[in-house]
């Protein structure tokens, strides 16, 4: 495993950046240092570099996601998340972790974008080339058996198991505790009392509290301390490796980040050219492959496609030109749409929930049946509002979940029905 260097940015105050190096196994391989970024830059000495946001800047959560990945999952979160946060979800950035096997939720971390274009342009401007940027409450790995708490300043973070961490403001370590209990920090039905806790802080605001450890004694099962004595960065950075923290480095960030890597460390030997080659021309033959198979596909669906609108044809040739004169001889019956009308329709009213996707569809009886999946029961309502508002007599007949979204059935009355 490489080593980090890990570099702390200050929260809302003037407090200077702080920083500290790591092995693979989170062992502290010089003392911590601290001054400014440019200062940071000059003691990387080549190590990989992480940049850690304040707590209270990132939402940690997590989301039942659709069995996708790369830009199409992306597509999918901020609607899944779309009820959780307070702002337009247009100014703020979805980043994706790791999918967890037995709850099957995925991790989100939310962010400003205005946030997320500060710390990169700073970083940058002081000569930082990131590998990744995360959360300082990211860091904070599960303890199986044990709820941790980190507290610092003002703020305490809490991570139960393998839920995300949850930040919250501290007057008092009772009015806090007391608070996350209420709000089910610690999992539904679970009682405080059953829980043991593990507390982490620096000496310094561990003093302003130790008062209280009767509480926290009486509160849990049980509670210990931890006092951090170099502060809280080493502690947060040994956990680099094992926290499965979610990096907010992806999109349009990822690239913006790597370039400056790349243009400080492009290194290509020839043998890794001519491998890029072979790479090239390998996935261009396997993309033929796959358009090939993607057009007889669609041959398929079109003729699929002709036979459910023309019921009883058997030949299938000049399918289109055949479907245009039956939507004329619709049209002309002055009903409510007809059926090309109405696949248009869909497709336009399918980008109010981009995961939808068009299973089958059947023609009988003067209506259109159209079969979707979708991510949830919401993104089919959102369609069938969409084809309502288009003037379209349509209406969910059926609906059910299923392992991958959401599968229904919306029915479109056509022409002369």
């Amino acid at each position: 495993m490489a080593d980090w260097f890990v570099v702390r940015l200050p929260g809302h105050g003037n407090e200077a950046v702080a920083w500290a190096a790591v092995d693979g196994e989170g062992h502290l391989l010089a003392a911590p240092g601290s001054g400014t970024l440019a200062e940071a830059a000059h003691a990387v000495a080549g190590r990989k570099v992480a940049v850690l946001v304040p707590a209270g800047d990132v939402l940690l959560t997590d989301a039942a996601l659709p069995a996708k990945s790369g830009a199409k999952l992306a597509q999918v979160v901020p609607f899944a998340l779309e009820e959780q946060v307070a702002d337009d979800i247009d100014t703020l950035h979805f980043a994706v972790g790791r999918r967890d096997a037995l709850s099957g939720r995925t991790a989100i971390a939310v962010v400003d974008k205005a946030i997320m274009q500060a710390v990169i342009a700073n970083v940058q401007r002081a000569g930082l080339a990131p590998a990744a940027l995360f959360s300082e409450a990211s860091l904070i790995a599960a303890n199986p058996g044990q709820a941790v708490a980190w507290l610092e300043g003002d703020a305490l973070v809490l991570r139960v198991g393998d839920r995300p961490a949850v930040v919250a403001p501290v007057t008092s370590l009772q009015d806090t505790f007391t608070l996350l209990a209420a709000t089910k920090a610690y999992g539904d039905g679970v009682d405080a009392a059953s829980v043991s806790l593990l507390l982490y802080a620096p000496a310094a605001d561990w003093q302003r509290h130790a008062g209280e450890l009767g509480f926290l004694q009486e509160h849990f099962a049980a509670a210990r301390v931890q006092i951090l004595p170099q502060g809280s960065l080493p502690w947060l950075a040994s956990q680099i490796e094992r926290a499965g923290a979610v990096n907010l480095l992806q999109g349009d960030y990822q690239q913006r980040a790597a370039a400056t890597h790349d243009l400080r460390r492009w290194r290509v030997p020839a043998a890794l050219a001519a491998a890029l080659v072979l790479l090239f021309a390998g996935t261009r033959l396997l993309e033929i492959r796959r358009l090939n198979a993607a057009e007889r596909a669609l041959d398929v669906e079109i003729e699929q496609t002709f036979r459910a609108a023309m019921p009883g044809a058997l030949d299938a040739r000049d399918a289109r030109q055949r479907m245009e004169q039956r939507y004329r001889a619709l049209q002309d019956n002055g009903g409510q749409v007809g059926l090309l009308p109405a696949l248009s329709a869909f497709a336009s009213a399918r980008a109010a929930s981009p995961d939808a996707t068009l299973e089958g569809l059947s023609l009988r009886e003067g209506a259109l049946d159209l079969r979707v999946r979708a991510g949830d029961a919401e993104s089919l309502d959102r369609i069938n509002r969409e084809l309502r508002a288009k003037g379209l007599a349509a209406e969910i007949t059926s609906g059910t979940a299923a392992e991958s979204g959401y599968e229904g059935r919306i029915q479109i009355r056509l022409a002369g029905a």
